[in-house]
């Protein structure tokens, strides 16, 4: 199955929040698992598969964030499964961005 891994440039815990915010404004349900994995199951682009979540702590200000498919609900295309790990990345990726700024805003 399908994964992507992105280097970021925030602490873990931080990380770690987006992935939660991400599922819960995309109307998914997780688990977290061994060791803080998180296990969802979220409807990306209409069709509802599971994926696992890990973010990898470098140094205190740096993180690897770890995104893999592991089982569709339905149907998917090749293209799709992969459209859909990306989907998710940049969504978390994105949702950091704007979250980072408003702090910049704030002070």
């Amino acid at each position: 199955m399908p994964g992507l891994k992105e280097n970021v440039n925030c602490p873990r815990r931080m990380v770690v929040f987006a992935v939660f915010d991400i599922i819960d404004k995309m109307g998914g349900e997780y688990e977290q698992v061994i060791a803080g994995d998180i296990k969802a199951k979220v409807n990306v682009l209409g069709k509802t598969s599971e994926y696992a979540f890990a973010v990898t702590e470098v140094t205190p200000e740096t993180s690897i964030l770890h995104i893999s498919l592991l089982q569709t609900m339905e149907a998917l295309k090749e293209e799709e499964k992969q459209l859909s790990v990306r989907y998710l990345l940049d969504s978390v990726l994105y949702h950091m961005n704007e979250v980072q700024e408003l702090r910049k805003q704030e002070y």
